[in-house]
């Protein structure tokens, strides 16, 4: 079967196209990652550790965030 021929000006046109695209997609992405850090930062909410218990346990009971033995 014969191959269709083309001028060599459309081999190099779709190669600048095919890179173009490839740098459209690079650029996409880090904006896409910029984007969803500044909102990560934006709505970052600090942790807070829960306050300790002050009431006394029970002398049967275990410490609070211990695991238990089964």
């Amino acid at each position: 079967m014969k191959e269709e021929q083309r001028p060599r000006g459309a081999e190099r046109e779709e190669r600048r196209v095919f890179a173009w695209g490839i740098v459209a997609a690079v650029i996409a992405l880090l904006g896409a990652l910029a984007y969803f850090h500044v909102l990560q930062k934006r709505f970052e909410v600090p942790v807070e550790l829960p306050a300790t218990p002050t009431a006394p346990s029970a002398p049967g009971e275990p410490a609070p965030g211990t695991p238990r033995g089964r």
